[in-house]
Order: structure tokens, then C-alpha cells, then sequence
């Protein structure tokens, strides 16, 4: 009987085993169901909320205003005009100074050239002048007539290029036209005022040519300086012989 007893146990063990196979298996494919069902459903859920906010952004998103985008446009081409405006008077300005720059860059290399030219010509007119002034009075009159007619030629053609003599007698000393030799004491003329003319200046419009050399008046000089009325005619007797 004990034979018996021990074949019937691993029979009877047999069917428990399975029996407890068959329950694991069962829970597992419980729990397998549920996690595809929890699965299905997370899906289903993302699904209607991405719906529901594309519903919501096109009921939130506001119709185009084609008056606002007209507005918008001509705005961005009002400020494109200004830009362009704006660089436009900036190149005229420009332009401007440059014709300005260029005219005076062309005055000064004439003006440079005219006193080059005439730092060899202008010696000829003060020799002309010293021999008229140093003339003795027993002169032959033609030859001192004919070297008068050379000098008044001489001026005219410079006065014809707009080159004028620098008043110096009587005037007051003035630096930015006159080169001071010396000082004297002068009973013609007072204190600070040009005396004697040794070389004469000139001028071609406002730009000086040359300096004229003078002496003038020191601080013991007791004459008086000249009318205005004697001023312009000493000016106008001097304009002939100047043109």
C-alpha cells in the first residue's frame, strides 16, 4: 500500500500545480487586458484634448482685417519714403559742399598762381616808380614823360585783373596789410599811423598779393592825422597813377 501511496501523490500534485499555472496565467492576461485597455483610453483622451484645442485655436484666431494689413503697408512705405528723403537731402548737402570745397581749392591754386607770377612783374613797377620819384629837375621831360606812360600802363594792367594798390599813408597801421619797417617820430602825422609808403602793397579782391612796406608814426609824433576830405582826394589824385 505504501507503493500505492507514493505513485498517487505526484498524480495528485499534479493537477494543484497546473491549477496554480492556469491561475498566474489567467491573472496575467487580466492584467494584460487592463494595461491595453488603460492604453487605448490614455490614447483616446490625447486624441479629444488635441481636438478640443484645435477647435479652440480656430474659434480663438481672429479673422484677418484687411484695412489693418492696408495700414500696416502703407506705413512701412511712409517710413521707407523718409529713409529715402532723408538720404536724398544728405546727398544733395553733400554734393553742395563739395562744389564749395572745389571752388575754393581752384580760388587759391589762382591765387597762388597770380602771386607767383607777380612776385616777377611787381619789382618793374616800383622801379618805374623810384626812377619817376628820384627824377632830377633838369630831366629831359620826354624821357620822364614816356617812363610815366610805361607806369600808368603798367597799373592799368593790373588793374584789369582786379589787382589794386593797399592805401597806406595816412591810414593807421593795420598788420594784416602793411609791414613795418620802422617807427619815426613825425610831425605830419600822429602816433600809430603809416608815415612813409617805401614799397607799395597790393591786393587781387579781398586776398592780399603782397605787403606794403611802410614806416609809421612813433609815439613822439605830434601831427594830426588827415581829414577825410583831404584822404579821399590824396586817394583820387593817387588813382591815376594807380590805373
Amino acid at each position: 500500500m505504501s507503493g500505492d501511496q507514493d505513485a498517487s501523490e505526484p498524480q495528485a500534485s499534479n493537477p494543484i500545480e497546473q491549477a496554480m499555472r492556469e491561475a498566474e496565467e489567467a491573472v496575467d492576461k487580466v492584467r494584460a487586458a487592463r494595461d491595453d485597455d488603460e492604453d487605448a483610453d490614455l490614447i483616446d483622451i490625447e486624441a479629444d484634448l488635441d481636438g478640443g484645442e484645435a477647435e479652440a485655436e480656430g474659434e480663438d484666431a481672429p479673422a484677418p482685417d484687411p484695412v489693418a494689413e492696408l495700414e500696416a503697408e502703407l506705413a512701412a512705405a511712409q517710413a521707407e519714403t523718409a529713409a529715402m528723403k532723408d538720404k536724398w537731402l544728405r546727398a544733395i548737402a553733400d554734393h553742395e559742399n563739395y562744389k564749395k570745397r572745389v571752388k575754393r581749392d581752384i580760388d587759391d591754386a589762382v591765387h597762388r598762381a597770380v602771386q607767383n607770377l607777380l612776385s616777377s612783374f611787381l619789382p618793374i613797377g616800383d622801379n618805374l616808380e623810384r626812377a619817376l620819384s628820384v627824377a632830377p629837375a633838369d630831366a629831359n621831360d620826354q624821357l620822364v614823360k614816356g617812363i610815366g606812360m610805361v607806369q600808368q600802363e603798367f597799373f592799368s594792367a593790373l588793374a584789369k585783373q582786379g589787382i589794386t594798390p593797399v592805401e597806406t599813408l595816412g591810414k593807421p597801421f593795420d598788420p594784416n596789410v602793411h609791414d613795418a619797417l620802422q617807427q619815426i617820430d613825425s610831425p605830419d602825422y600822429p602816433p600809430g599811423v603809416v608815415a612813409i609808403e617805401y614799397e607799395k602793397g597790393y591786393r587781387r579782391g579781398d586776398k592780399l598779393l603782397r605787403p606794403a612796406r611802410v614806416v609809421v608814426a612813433g609815439p613822439g609824433s605830434t601831427g594830426e592825422a588827415p581829414d577825410a576830405s583831404e584822404g579821399e582826394g590824396s586817394d583820387a589824385d593817387a588813382e591815376p597813377e594807380a590805373n
